[in-house]
């Protein structure tokens, strides 16, 4: 059986030839007839859980590949792989799936986090900014000056004169604050 997601690596018989005979050399060299074929069967099923390890190595190396950033369809563009779904089957076959969607998943966290984060500082640099060009704005305007009372002495009335009317209505006079009886004093 053809496995499809070794497509475009071909192998020679020549080089199979070679394979079998350096690792089945005890097999093969076995005279009696039954013993080789019980012998050859063993190496054939060793081989055929070698492939399978072989193929779930290779879903971990794409597994790894995910993990560090590349895309699915960027694997297929550098591997003889000839669709994203063979990525994802070498991956599942390997036992990765689930590692590979938490490492993805807390990247995009991070992304995210990241990106809240640079939203944040943007908006703390704006606002610091609008607080400087109020403080340069505020730093520019003229300050009014109260226009100053000449003092009364005490004990004597008087008429206030046009400018001591104008310099009061200027400037509010503040509210006195009311003084609360303290609840010792009772």
């Amino acid at each position: 059986m053809k496995d499809p997601t070794t497509e475009g690596f071909e192998v020679s018989a020549d080089e199979i030839d070679r394979m079998v005979r350096n690792l089945c050399a005890y097999a093969l060299g076995e005279p009696h007839p039954l013993h080789r074929y019980l012998d050859l069967t063993h190496q054939q099923v060793l081989f055929d859980r070698m492939a399978d390890a072989l193929r779930k190595e290779r879903g971990k190396a794409l597994a790894a590949l995910i993990i560090a950033g590349a895309t699915a369809d960027e694997i297929v563009e550098r591997t003889n792989l000839t669709k994203a779904l063979d990525v994802t089957k070498l991956v599942k076959a390997a036992g990765e799936a689930e590692h590979v969607k938490q490492a993805l998943s807390a990247a995009a966290n991070a992304k995210r986090k990241a990106a809240a984060e640079a939203k944040r500082q943007e908006a703390a640099t704006a606002a610091a900014a609008r607080r400087q060009a109020a403080a340069a704005r505020k730093a520019t305007k003229p300050v009014k000056m109260r226009a100053t009372l000449p003092e009364i002495p005490p004990g004597t009335r008087r008429v206030l004169t046009v400018d001591e009317l104008k310099a009061l209505a200027e400037v509010p006079a503040q509210p006195k604050k009311k003084r609360r009886a303290s609840a010792s004093a009772d």
